[in-house]
């Protein structure tokens, strides 16, 4: 028990240490944006920081501890065993370094995997919506348009200027979606479907397959005039809450393979009510944006 009474404090100290520099590495490199939003990135590095400065101070009672051990043995002679909090110790600093090593593990989940998360119980939902209620609209019937963060509908006009989404169409009259304001713009054309139909839209997303696509509540359903979807995927608050955004996709051409990153232009089609597809002109495979994540805003 002496030698795991010296270690398990120790070990703590260091995996403490481990865990915010971990931490810190993550807000400084960036590699944050692959899990939340860049909002997060100064609490990541607080955190990281908090942790450094509770491993050093945990150190310091450390040098404390070990003077005031010496000091006793040599007056009294004995020594005062602490098993139980030992062993705490040690299960906090495991605890801390398998966080660590999550952490700067070069893992990687693909966009597809990430969706999939959500397709069950999506699908669940929908098929209970549809049993429970057999009369409710489907995705190609009207529908309520969406409430924008202040709680109210988004306004649209004509010629592709959208309140919500905070963009114009260029010169050449070609919407392009950005990181920044793809989510707004794919809730403004759901709201404002029939005032954007015929607008010509340019955008980067992941392709989505129709067994990917299938049971998204954010993208249409595949018909056999589609060859696949285009989507992003996004947030509200990190990765945990992740789902798919997008458009299906008409296109002649060879269909790139499931999760590679395309630069679609086309022509936004509104297939029934309320389904947005895109005619699409070119689809070029590209690299993948940085984030690659949108945020989507309450």
């Amino acid at each position: 028990m002496k030698l795991l009474d010296r270690i398990a404090p120790t070990l703590e100290a260091l995996s403490l240490a481990g865990l915010g520099a971990a931490l810190a590495w993550m807000a400084l490199s960036g590699r944050y944006g692959s899990f939340v939003p860049p909002s997060a990135r100064l609490g990541i590095l607080v955190s990281g920081v908090g942790l450094l400065a509770c491993a050093l101070a945990l150190s310091s009672r450390l040098e404390v501890g070990e003077g005031e051990h010496t000091h006793g043995e040599h007056t009294h002679g004995e020594h005062t065993h602490a098993p139980a909090s030992s062993r705490r110790g040690l299960t906090r600093a495991c605890v801390a370094i398998l966080a660590a090593l999550i952490l700067i593990l070069p893992f990687r989940v693909s966009p597809s995997e990430l969706a999939a998360t959500t397709i069950s119980a999506r699908a669940a939902d929908t098929e209970d919506e549809a049993e429970a209620d057999p009369g409710a609209p489907s995705e190609d019937s009207p529908s309520a348009p969406p409430a924008s963060a202040d709680g109210g509908a988004q306004s649209a006009t004509p010629g592709g200027s959208q309140s919500g989404g905070g963009s114009q169409a260029s010169s050449s009259g070609v919407l392009e979606l950005t990181t920044e304001n793809f989510a707004a713009q794919v809730e403004e054309f759901a709201s404002h479907g029939k005032v954007h139909d015929g607008q010509r839209v340019e955008l980067t997303g992941f392709v989505m397959s129709e067994a990917s696509a299938r049971g998204q509540a954010s993208i249409p359903r595949l018909t056999q005039e589609e060859s696949f979807a285009v989507a992003r995927m996004a947030i509200w608050c990190c990765a945990a809450d992740a789902y798919a955004i997008g458009f299906a996709v008409r296109w002649d051409g060879a269909v790139p393979a499931a999760d590679s990153w395309v630069r679609v232009r086309g022509t936004l089609r509104l297939r029934g009510a309320k389904a947005l597809v895109i005619d699409a002109e070119s689809v070029e495979v590209t690299s993948a944006p940085d984030p690659e994540f949108v945020i989507q805003k309450r």
